[in-house]
């Protein structure tokens, strides 16, 4: 009986927690069936959620159909359903917690990781709230730091707010995703777009993210503009200044750009070589902190540009560095600020662990750990810090990595290294001056000292937004100074497009999504909730998108949207694809992850908003670009067979009828052989077959369906006729497949009736040749064929095949007779 029950989000972690809970106890772990044991304790895993929230069918089977009328689907009481493919790990699990004093959470130390484990345990019974559950909450996989979470676990009920948090977020996305992608997909059908048309409350509002950008470049319009500039002579040297252009300048654009070039090469002209004097100087020495460790999606952004990594595939790197190596902190953070108390605890021993390790040691033994970045601080730090290297990382551990782990280890390590060097520092120089009325402006930089630059080397880029000075050295000037124009000239320039998404600036735009927002309200929030996603789900997301063909890769990172991807944006409604709806979901899921807000509240602002939501788009017309069709006459109507389905268009997509249009019931359903499967097909050559003996009979077979006459279209039985049951459904294995051939009436032969001598039990009857050279001439053969293949052949067929030929009794000759009067 286990006093304690580790259950870990996944393997890794459980065998972490097994070896720090021996380290504790003085005893050796050991790794049995599906779990650890530790002393009187035992450690178990999860494979991620290993329930999910039940479909529509699970709780009414007729919701497996999707129709208008059913909308919106609201469980009365939610069900959960495990999935099968973990049945035999959950029985081991069960079977644990039977006989186990306490239970400790030991998910991923956040909203999600929380409710993987609480969900099971609601499962199977055990409440996760109660006294006997605990929790541990784990950043570092390194032992000390497991260790330290172990000893500092805490109730698990002081997680319950943010337990309940993500129940309900799980629970609203179920709603919203499945309510909205049935409406919209149904309205889509409707139109004869045979497409699903996927929503999500995070997945849709990127979509348009990347739609919109790419509709931005498509229809960009080059703008070419000047910039009039000179060169300037002062006692103490030459230098550049630009134009100031006036709000008033002749010339301009809406966006204030002086896009004619004669009043542009005009101003050159009018100042060269005049003189003029400098209006005003001024010297400032400016500093600029080191980059904050990275979370990940500042990682992945990272990644993206520099390594040309995909957002999986830095978040994969990530992980293996956390779980496999041990040598990062656990990756999938939102704060890029760091707790004070790894200042005194680690830093020491991670900085000597870096300052031995090739490529970072120049860096990390120049490093200065009584110096404070910016970095440090307790108030920004989330339920996890920025991504750091561990106290366990030692050289021999890089050397054991891939080469692209390793890069991406170096990247963190030097963000981490940079917080012990002191700031970059420059002077920046300005100079105004005015030359026959026309004012200009210079800029200059004068480095002082590179501070933490040094750790990034050659590879440090400025790529500081705010700080727009040019690199030439001004000489020193002072306001009323004589300066001359030695030449005036003119700088041409063109607007340029914005650039196409890749995985990194996509992840940016998501964290960042208030950028492309203009309302003020929803704005502020999404800014306070960091946006679309969460850390753990943006890399999916696109994913998702992609595996959807809603998006699609141009090159290694490039994301472009898809023509599908751009009809489910023009589909649907603006409310729909705007980030606004996560911005209302994210804070109230976040005050009740505080306790400041009922659980109520949300899930009634939920379904006040999806009711709405529902109503508004039930009356739609939904046009797909490419995919919709021209409805055909008797369209809506009700299905005359039925008389509860409504007719719809649709159209062929393959075969050589591509193209062709017919109405069906869209009562029909493949996986329900008793569904109306009535269809009319226009304009059909072959739509007035004459009835053939039989037509309209019930189906022998079946009992349900009717017989009715085919025509074969194809072939060399081209234009035969034939009845077939009505049931049949070539998407349906089970349907009736009941068909039957009138029979060609022949003159019996001698013989016809007679029992066979060869099996004994069949009875020998007339047949004739379909084809060949004895095309027309009958012959005797058993009815018990297949079972017995006799068969007599007279002696008045055609050479070729001799006579004598037989497939039964090798008998060919009336003369002994092989049957039985």
């Amino acid at each position: 009986m286990p006093e304690h029950l580790y259950i870990a989000e996944k393997p890794s972690l459980a065998e972490a927690l097994a070896k720090a809970r021996a380290s504790i106890l003085g005893v050796k772990a050991q790794k049995g069936q599906g779990a650890w044991t530790v002393g009187n304790d035992a450690v178990t895993w999860l494979f991620g959620h290993m329930y999910e929230l039940a479909n529509p069918d699970d709780y009414d089977a007729s919701l497996k159909q999707w129709k208008m009328e059913h909308l919106p689907i609201i469980p009365d009481k939610w069900r959960r359903s495990p999935h099968k493919d973990k049945a035999a790990h959950l029985r081991i699990i069960k079977d644990l917690l039977k006989n186990s004093k306490y239970v400790v959470n030991a998910g991923d130390a956040e909203r999600e990781g929380q409710l993987l484990v609480d969900e099971l345990l609601e499962e199977m019974g055990w409440d996760p709230f109660s006294p006997k559950t605990k929790r541990v909450w784990v950043s570092s996989m390194a032992e000390k730091d497991v260790v330290k979470a172990i000893n500092d676990q805490f109730p698990n009920v002081e997680k319950r707010n943010l337990s309940i948090a993500a129940v309900l977020r799980q629970r609203a996305d179920w709603l919203h995703g499945l309510n909205l992608t049935r409406m919209y997909t149904i309205l889509a059908r409707n139109s004869g777009a045979n497409m699903l048309i996927s929503v999500g409350r995070v997945q849709t509002p990127t979509l348009k993210l990347v739609v919109d950008r790419d509709r931005e470049i498509e229809s960009f319009k080059p703008v070419d503009h000047y910039l009039p500039s000179g060169i300037f002579k002062h006692e103490n040297g030459s230098f550049r200044a630009d134009y100031i252009i006036p709000d008033d300048c002749e010339g301009l654009d809406s966006e204030g750009r002086l896009t004619d070039k004669k009043v542009a090469d005009a101003i050159g002209l009018k100042i060269s070589g005049k003189t003029g004097k400098i209006t005003e100087f001024s010297t400032a020495v400016k500093s600029k902190a080191p980059p904050l460790p990275y979370s990940l999606s500042a990682l992945q952004a990272e990644c993206s540009s520099k390594l040309s990594l995909t957002a999986q595939e830095t978040l994969e790197v990530a992980q293996s560095l956390y779980e496999t190596h041990k040598a990062t902190t656990y990756p999938r953070s939102d704060s890029r600020y760091l707790p004070r108390t790894i200042l005194n605890d680690e830093a020491p021993g991670i900085m000597a662990a870096l300052a031995s390790t090739p490529g970072l040691d120049a860096a990390a033994q120049k490093a200065d750990l009584k110096l404070r970045s910016k970095a440090w601080d307790d108030s920004k730090v989330t339920d996890h810090h920025g991504i750091i290297p561990t106290s366990e990382f030692s050289a021999a551990k890089l050397a054991k990595m891939s080469p692209m782990e390793r890069k991406v280890f170096e990247l963190i390590a030097k963000a981490f290294i940079a917080q012990f060097h002191p700031e970059q520092t420059w002077k920046s120089v300005t100079a105004k001056l005015n030359v026959e009325g026309e004012n200009f402006k210079a800029t200059g930089r004068i480095p002082i000292a590179n501070g933490w630059r040094v750790v990034y080397g050659a590879e440090a880029d400025d790529d500081d937004e705010d700080e727009k000075e040019s690199d030439q050295n001004l000489p020193t000037m002072s306001k009323g100074d004589p300066v001359l124009a030695e030449k005036g000239d003119v700088t041409a320039k063109r607007t340029t497009p914005p650039p196409y998404f890749n995985d990194g600036t996509l992840i940016a735009a998501m964290t960042n999504v208030h950028k492309f927002v203009t309302d003020p309200e929803v704005k502020k929030r999404l800014r306070e909730n960091d946006g679309l996603g969460t850390e753990a789900t943006r890399a999916n997301i696109i994913e998702t998108l992609l595996k959807r063909k809603f998006l699609e890769r141009k090159g290694k990172t490039k994301l472009v949207s898809t023509k599908e991807g751009r009809s489910v944006i023009d589909a649907l409604d603006n409310d729909v694809t705007s980030p606004g709806l996560t911005a209302i979901w994210e804070a109230q899921l976040q005050k009740i992850s505080r306790g400041e807000a009922s659980e109520t509240q949300f899930t009634e602002i939920l379904l006040k908003s999806l009711r709405s939501m529902i109503e508004k788009g039930k009356g739609k017309t939904v046009t797909i670009k490419g995919a919709s069709i021209e409805p055909l006459p008797g369209h809506g109507e009700t299905c005359p067979k039925c008389g509860v389905g409504k007719m719809v268009t649709r159209m062929l997509n393959k075969g050589e009828h591509k193209g062709k249009k017919f109405l069906v019931c869209d009562a029909y359903n493949k996986d329900d052989p008793n569904s109306c499967r009535h269809a009319v097909w226009p304009n059909s050559p072959k739509k007035d077959v004459k009835p053939i003996e039989g037509h309209g009979e019930t189906c022998p077979q079946c009992g349900k369906g009717k017989l009715l006459t085919r025509e074969v279209q194809k072939g060399e039985h081209k234009g035969k006729k034939f009845l077939s049951c009505d049931a049949w459904s070539k998407d349906d294995p089970n349907s009736c497949n009941f068909s039957k051939w009138p029979e060609v009436k022949v003159t019996p032969l001698e013989g016809h009736g007679s029992t066979c001598i060869k099996c004994n039990k069949g009875t020998m009857v007339t047949r004739m040749i379909n084809k060949g050279d004895n095309k027309g001439k009958t012959f005797l053969s058993c009815n018990a064929y297949p079972e017995c293949n006799n068969a007599i052949f007279p002696d008045n067929l055609k050479s070729g095949k001799s006579s004598k030929f037989s497939k039964g009794s090798g008998k060919m000759s009336f003369g002994k007779k092989p049957f039985k009067k």
